[in-house]
């Protein structure tokens, strides 16, 4: 992704421009994007977006901008969480600038620039202070450009810059050079007078040095100005480092911090493990420097070789004779080193000292010290430990996001390299996503996908990412003129394995167990192993910290980790399991993101130990972590994720609760349901048996202690579900007056939707907002506010601030899936509120998030809700094709439900009817009945009967109408509660009637059965 910030703020990603919406959202867009990849504070950004006025929660406020913002960019997840703050991770147009301004190349430099920078957001002061500053560094390479032209011979135009800045000397200065050697002496006079005047009236200053130099060249005749002598290149005294034969890739980036490091101090370390490419990239910093030696340390074996192998480096073994009256046997290699060295400006790589650490402290702190213009740079997998050393780490490769096409894959340094090193590889639209598997599964990490690209000589990328399970057997092409240690994969990790003690590999084996990573608390829990061998293992490049003080071990490492031992499975499993158990009251409270963020980071963990309990047949440990772990599945809408498990988690259970694990058992029996929810309802003879079973194990679970409230909420729905009004309405009251604040919340909240017609709907609606606010549960938040907001619509009420605060409560953790379906419901809200430009972005957001991953009942509803949009935007048209469309393709998805067709004839009947077709609106609604078999979907059964009704009223039949109006009332209580075309239909209808012979109808069709009002179709 490409962030544009010289000019009006803009974004691009590799599909084409993406709009970022609303004057706050934009500003905290440009402020991460002016520190491109460093962490911004939480504090830095509330100052800058709020100066004068900082909300009362700022952080709050902060973090739901951010949210606010990852949407917009979405499926780019390129806004990172830091500690303390946020990163993004984007290609800015003013790093851009400032690199090519950097290597002379200014042409290029200035093109980047599209009209004054942050033009859009000077209204935001500490934006507009960097604007002028950037604008400063533009002017300063107009200036350097000008003169180069200027020292060239070539001509320069500097009008309107001189007309824009007049007050700048130095641009006017070259402005009247620049003149003069046009042979315009009189106009370079008349500039310099002016400037002149100028700054005496205005700033009560005299011209400067620069000014007062070019009037004087001017008036001299001392042009055109010869060009700035070219200093002569500096010839190296020395080096011992060769130009490696292959290309550099992917670390141009470190190599320029790496070059700032070694200017700000003396001794440096590469580390990292092995094959990250640290002895290339010093290799590269060396061939800057003036001076340098590499001295390869891997072939020593004995620490005290190590001064000898620096003299042989640079070619001194004998060369240095001893002092007069010095005996040769009293001169060690190291006196040789700092007599050759005392008076050197040169660069010292010491390369590959990891297995001789302290060897290679003690000779690079003696040289440091005796030496004072000699710089070090070492590379190895452990930092060296001297007074002074500054680290350099050195990451893997940056890798292409999974799913990306060639034109995203192609730019990411690690298929940059493996392409690069795969002769006859090219990425294409069949091999990108083996090729994106290869790197992704290589860690990034340059020797192994060095390895990899000699294997695609003799097999294709899909060959070599579906072996790459047996990576070690299968990396072992090298390159014959490398060390024994780098011509295969196994080599390079055994090398680092050698190298530990056994505390550190006992630790690395175990900690092989951690599927995503761990925190140390966890480390310390399922390891028994402290911070100080964990550290150690960090220091060696085997474990990464990352900057939220999680460890992680490369793909690779862990593989071979997970040979050389075994790892501590079932105490990996309790601790998940009860991190789980802990987790479940807080996703429903004020905690409830840092608990989804937290289970979030552990869901790889999960999976793993999940995996584990079912295979070793551990029957409590599987159902307690499965039944805590649905809720945050559900919650989260990973509800095919949670049915997947549930199912294998009920089969190993043996079909019946373990005793004292009903409440678990019953979780997961819920996440079951939660997939088959559509199913059932078109099987009536299962659904009943399911909610026998359900009301059975809830009630051993009541009997056993505590229930989730959303499995007795649960049974609130089934009888809903089953059509047991009665029981409905009794279960709802009890949980309405229950103590528990979430259950009376949620109860309020389904009642309110159920009968939504009702007058009290929206009382009720308004009390579950107010209480999951209360509560801080943001899902319950948010569907409360869907609800009401449904509810207003309907009445032809505003809801445009409850439709936008739902909009932003739950998009930045939800599922895609879940998120795609959240921005429809709300971009379908927006609509019938009449505000179609809102509900068009949100379309395009969700249309944007898709991906071959989004189910195919999302992609369907989404699909629906743009054709519903272009039925309420006025273009019918459209709507029609769109409708024509899906009810063609439904017949070939999987696992097509009854209801999603019926839906979808519904709304292309109520479409036709909108065109004057009133024969075809009424076809489709008579499929769209049929289309139910016996067991319909109330509220669609409802919907469809209010469309016959309005098909009947386009007739002139009104009194029809209301009675068919009167039936779907009874099929569904909430049906003009929360249907807008069907609320409208209502009100059209009484008023055709007028209230006496509307409602005398209207009370004639609730009075029919099914079977009448069928006849009446």
């Amino acid at each position: 992704m490409r962030v544009a910030i010289l000019g009006p703020l803009s974004v691009e990603g590799p599909e084409g421009p993406i709009e970022v919406g609303g004057a706050r959202v934009r500003a905290l867009l440009a402020l991460l994007a002016l520190e491109e990849g460093r962490l911004v504070t939480a504090e830095r950004l509330i100052g800058a977006l709020w100066a004068d006025e900082p909300p009362a929660n700022a952080v709050n406020a902060l973090q739901t901008l951010v949210k606010r913002l990852r949407a917009a960019l979405r499926p780019y997840d390129v806004v990172e969480s830091r500690p303390g703050g946020y990163r993004l991770s984007a290609q800015v147009d003013a790093r851009s600038f400032r690199d090519l301004a950097r290597v002379g190349e200014l042409d290029a430099a200035l093109d980047l620039w599209r009209g004054p920078a942050l033009a859009d957001l000077a209204a935001v002061p500490h934006l507009a202070n960097v604007a002028a500053a950037l604008e400063e560094e533009r002017l300063a390479a107009v200036e350097a450009r000008a003169e180069a032209r200027l020292a060239a011979g070539l001509a320069v135009d500097l009008a309107a810059e001189v007309a824009a800045h007049p007050l700048r000397e130095r641009l006017c200065a070259i402005a009247v050079r620049a003149m003069a050697a046009a042979g315009r002496q009189a106009d370079a006079l008349a500039l310099f007078a002016r400037t002149r005047a100028r700054l005496a009236d205005e700033l009560g200053v005299d011209p400067g040095p620069d000014l007062r130099a070019a009037h004087l060249a001017v008036v001299s005749g001392d042009l055109p100005v010869a060009p700035p002598a070219v200093a002569p290149a500096v010839r190296r005294r020395g080096s011992s480092v060769k130009r490696p034969l292959t290309s550099f890739i992917g670390r141009e980036e470190e190599l320029e911090e790496l070059t700032a490091l070694l200017s700000a101090a003396r001794m440096v370390s590469i580390v990292g493990p092995g094959g990250a490419g640290k002895t290339r990239l010093a290799t590269e910093a060396a061939l800057l420097a003036d001076e340098a030696w590499l001295v390869e340390l891997a072939p020593v074996t004995d620490p005290a070789d190590v001064p000898g192998a620096v003299l042989d480096a640079l070619a001194l073994r004998g060369a240095e004779r001893p002092a007069l009256g010095v005996q040769e046997e009293e001169v060690t290699p190291t006196d040789r080193l700092l007599a050759a060295l005392a008076d050197r400006k040169a660069l010292l790589v010491l390369d590959n000292c990891e297995h001789l650490v302290e060897a290679a402290a003690v000779l690079a702190e003696r040289l440091l010290t005796d030496c004072p213009g000699l710089r070090v740079l070492a590379t190895s997998r452990e930092p060296l430990g001297v007074q002074g050393e500054r680290l350099a780490p050195i990451p893997p490769l940056e890798l292409p996001p999974v799913g990306a096409g060639p034109s995203v894959a192609g730019t990411c340094p690690a298929v940059r390299l493996l392409l690069d090193r795969a002769d006859g590889v090219t990425l294409d639209e069949r091999n990108v996503a083996a090729i994106i598997a290869i790197c992704r599964r290589l860690d990034g990490m340059p020797l192994a996908i060095e390895l990899a690209a000699a294997r695609l000589r003799t097999m294709t990328p899909a060959q070599l990412a579906d072996r790459l399970d047996d990576r070690f057997r299968l990396l072992t092409g090298g390159s014959r003129t490398a060390l024994p240690r780098q011509q295969t994969l196994r080599a390079v990790v055994e090398w680092s394995w050698d190298l530990l003690t056994a505390r550190e590999r006992a630790l690395a084996e175990s900690f092989a167990v951690f599927a995503g990573g761990a925190t140390p608390e966890a480390v310390e829990a399922v390891c028994g192993a402290g911070m100080e061998v964990l550290g150690a293992l960090v220091d060696k490049s085997l474990v990464r910290m990352d900057a939220q003080g999680r460890y992680t071990m490369l793909e690779t490492i862990r593989t071979y980790a997970m040979e050389c031992g075994e790892q501590p499975r079932r105490a990996h499993a309790v601790h998940y399991m009860e991190l789980a158990e802990a987790a479940v009251p807080h996703l429903r409270a004020h905690e409830q993101l840092e608990w989804i963020e937290r289970l979030a980071a552990e869901r790889d963990n999960h999976a793993a130990a999940l995996r584990w309990t079912i295979d070793s047949g551990e029957v409590e440990l599987a159902v307690r972590m499965c039944g805590a772990l649905t809720w945050y599945w559900w919650l989260c809408g990973y509800r095919a994720e949670g049915e997947a498990w549930s199912a294998q988690v009920i089969e190993l259970a043996g079909g019946d609760p373990p005793e004292g694990l009903a409440a678990a058992y019953a979780s997961c029996m819920f996440g079951i349901g939660t997939g088959h929810i559509g199913r059932l309802l078109s099987e009536p003879d299962s659904l009943l048996e399911v909610v026998a079973e359900l009301e059975r194990v809830v009630a051993q679970a009541r009997a056993e202690g505590p229930v989730h409230p959303m499995l007795l909420l649960g049974r609130a729905v089934m009888a809903a579900m089953t059509r047991q009004d009665d029981r409905l309405a009794e279960l709802l009251a009890e949980y309405v007056a229950a103590e528990d604040p979430w259950l009376a919340s949620a109860a309020l909240m389904v009642r309110g939707g159920w009968r939504s017609a009702d007058p009290t709907a929206e009382e009720d609606l308004e009390r579950a907002v107010a209480g999951f606010r209360r509560l801080g549960d943001r899902w319950g938040l948010s569907e409360a506010l869907l609800t009401l907001a449904g509810v207003r619509v309907a009445h032809d009420r505003p809801a445009a601030d409850l439709v936008a605060e739902a909009g932003t409560l739950t998009i930045g953790w939800v599922s895609v899936d879940e998120a795609i379906s959240t921005l429809t419901t709300v971009a379908l809200l927006r609509a019938q509120g009449g505000d179609i430009e809102g509900a068009t972005t949100d379309l395009a957001r969700a249309r944007a998030a898709m991906s071959d991953d989004t189910s195919e009942h999302v992609a369907l509803r989404l699909r629906l809700g743009e054709a519903d949009l272009a039925r309420l935007a006025g273009d019918p048209a459209d709507a029609l094709a769109i409708y024509e469309e899906v009810i063609v393709t439904l017949p070939a998805m999987e696992d097509v439900l009854p209801q999603q067709l019926s839906w979808a004839l519904t709304s292309y009947g109520r479409a036709l009817l909108e065109t004057g077709d009133l024969g075809g609106a009424r076809r489709q609604l008579l499929l769209a009945v049929e289309a139910f078999g016996a067991a319909p979907d109330l509220p669609i059964l409802a919907s469809a009967l209010a469309g016959f009704a309005a098909v009947a009223l386009a007739s002139g039949d009104a009194e029809r109408a209301a009675v068919l109006l009167g039936g779907a009332s009874t099929v569904y209580a909430g049906l003009s509660g929360g249907d807008a075309d069907a609320a409208r239909t209502v009100a059209d209808t009484r008023a055709a009637l007028g209230d006496a012979v509307f409602e005398e109808a209207y009370e004639r069709g609730a009075r029919m059965s099914r079977d009448q009002l069928t006849r009446l179709l």
